[in-house]
């Protein structure tokens, strides 16, 4: 509850000839009006993990001082205490591929509080590890079925793959790292192995009989992907010779 003369704030009283530094009503100070936020800043700026974390964005001033913050931890504040520290919250940033980024917090004071030096607003910020980059893989791979057991149903004129048809797949792959090799078949069908397989060379067959009533064409698919139990597979190694597949293979 500021002290006015009419519209203006009171800038001085005195007691006799000496200066009144605060003046209250009850618990609440009226005098003088206005409150001052010396600084806001991170006490620590240095780069920030991209697995995230968190930081202190310490604002010191005179208690009472009113303030909003933007950026991040954004909202509006009164000051408790003074030091008093907002926790900044970070996320992650550890995406493959993803940038660096800088974390900024600004503080701008609101209603009869003011900044010392007279500024509009105090800004402070740190920057953000990115994440790890995207690297190609040197690989190879090839795919192949061939129709071991032909089953096939004519509907409306049209000639389909029927259940009980199988196919051999054979299947290779060559890669400058630990890869995870995965089959796939379009489709509803048994394997008779397993889809995935990993190494940094793989090769092999493998059959799949169908089970879907009627399909009018099959595909197979072989998929490299890094093998992300293995630690000399980084996630963010990719293949670009990948998906590989036989083609449509029609009755």
């Amino acid at each position: 509850m500021p002290s006015n003369i009419e519209h203006a704030n009171i800038s001085a009283i005195k007691l006799g000839t000496v200066d009144v530094t605060a003046g209250y009503i009850g618990n609440e100070q009226v005098y003088p009006n206005t409150r001052e936020i010396q600084s806001a800043a991170f006490t620590n700026t240095s780069t920030l993990s991209n697995s995230g974390g968190s930081r202190l964005f310490r604002v010191t001033g005179e208690t009472g001082a009113t303030y909003d913050l933007t950026g991040s931890g954004a909202g509006s504040y009164i000051l408790p205490t003074s030091p008093y520290d907002h926790t900044i919250s970070v996320g992650a940033n550890n995406a493959c591929g993803a940038s660096g980024r800088t974390i900024t917090t600004t503080l701008t004071p609101t209603g009869s509080t003011g900044l010392q030096g007279g500024g509009s607003s105090f800004a402070s910020s740190f920057s953000q590890q990115g994440g790890p980059s995207m690297n190609n893989v040197n690989a190879t791979a090839s795919i192949s079925a061939t129709n071991t057991n032909r089953v096939t149903t004519t509907v409306g004129g049209s000639l389909y793959w029927a259940a009980g048809s199988s196919w051999t797949i054979s299947y290779s792959s060559t890669s400058s790292i630990q890869t995870s090799v995965y089959l796939s078949a379009f489709g509803s069908g048994n394997w008779s192995a397993s889809q995935s397989i990993n190494g940094s060379n793989v090769s092999g067959t493998i059959t799949w009989t169908m089970t879907s009533a009627q399909l009018s064409t099959v595909i197979f698919t072989l998929y490299m992907r890094p093998d992300t139990s293995n630690p000399t597979s980084p996630p963010c190694d990719y293949h670009p010779n990948s998906p590989v597949s036989t083609g449509y293979l029609y009755p």
